[in-house]
C-alpha cells in the first residue's frame, strides 16, 4: 500500500514496492523489513490445503499446492482483485467476501503458479448455475456461504463460481443483492415498514438497504414508502 518490503527469499534479495504482490510458498523461510520511509501493507495467510483445494478444481488431476517461485510479483489484475476482497473483508455478507478472495487467489494459481493450470475447454453447465440460484432464492435472508453451495451441489466452490458467471453474467454475492433488493421493493410497496423488509431480506439493518436500493433504484425506500406506486 505504502513503502517497500525488502526481503530475503528462497535465497535471493528481494524489493517489493507499492503496488506489488509479495509470496511466500508454506514453510519457505523469508525475512521482512520496511524501507527507510516505513510501510503500510496487507497480509494474508493461505492455508496450503485451501490452495490444494483449489488448484484441484481449477485443474482436474493436479496435486499439491501450487509453487510460487517468483516471490515479487507485479500484476495490477492480481493486486486490484486482492484489494477488492479487502475493502470487504469486514463486510457483513460472507458470500462476497469469500468469492472475491478466490477469484484473487484462483488467478495467482493459474497465472503465477509454476505450474500453471492447463488451458482446457470448461463446459458451460446450466444445471449447475441453476442449481446455485435456486439455492440463493431459497435461501435470500441468510448469511449464505460458499461452504453451503459446496454442499447443496456437490460441487467445488471454484467450479460453481464460475458456471454461475457463466450463465448469469455476475457473481452470485451479486445476484443475490439484486434479488433482496427486488424483494425488499415489494414488500415496502406493499406496505411493508423498512426497518421490517430489511429484516426479512437479509440486509444488515436499514442504512445498508437504504444505501444498496438507492445506488440500484435512484431513490430511498422511504420515497417508495410514500409514493408506492413508483416502479
Amino acid at each position: 500500500m505504502r513503502g517497500a518490503n525488502r526481503f530475503v527469499y528462497r535465497r535471493r534479495s528481494l524489493v517489493a514496492p507499492a503496488g506489488t504482490l509479495c509470496l511466500a510458498d508454506p514453510g519457505e523461510i523469508h525475512t521482512g523489513e520496511a524501507d527507510r520511509d516505513g510501510w503500510t501493507y496487507w497480509t494474508l495467510q493461505i492455508p496450503a490445503g485451501m490452495l490444494t483445494r483449489l488448484r484441484g478444481d481449477l485443474d482436474e488431476g493436479r496435486e499439491g499446492p501450487p509453487d510460487f517461485p517468483l516471490g515479487v510479483i507485479e500484476d495490477p489484475r492480481a493486486v486490484a482483485r486482492l484489494a477488492a476482497f479487502f475493502r470487504v473483508f469486514r463486510a457483513a455478507d460472507p458470500l462476497e467476501r469469500e468469492s472475491r478472495l478466490l477469484a484473487a487467489l484462483g488467478h495467482l494459481v493459474q497465472v503465477h503458479g509454476a505450474e500453471r493450470a492447463r488451458n482446457r475447454p470448461h463446459a458451460v453447465e446450466p444445471g449447475l448455475a441453476r442449481s446455485v440460484r435456486d439455492f440463493l432464492a431459497d435461501h435470500l435472508a441468510e448469511a449464505v456461504t460458499l461452504v453451503d453451495l459446496e454442499q447443496a451441489t456437490g460441487t467445488g466452490r471454484y467450479r460453481l463460481l464460475r458456471a454461475f458467471a457463466r450463465a448469469y453474467g455476475l457473481p452470485p454475492h451479486a445476484w443475490l443483492v439484486q434479488a433482496r433488493l427486488e424483494r425488499a421493493h415489494a414488500l415496502i410497496a406493499h406496505g411493508v415498514g423498512i426497518v421490517e423488509a430489511a429484516a426479512e431480506t437479509g440486509f444488515a439493518d436499514q442504512p445498508h438497504l437504504t444505501r444498496l436500493f438507492k445506488r440500484a433504484y435512484g431513490y430511498t425506500p422511504g420515497v417508495l414508502a410514500r409514493s408506492p406506486r413508483i416502479p
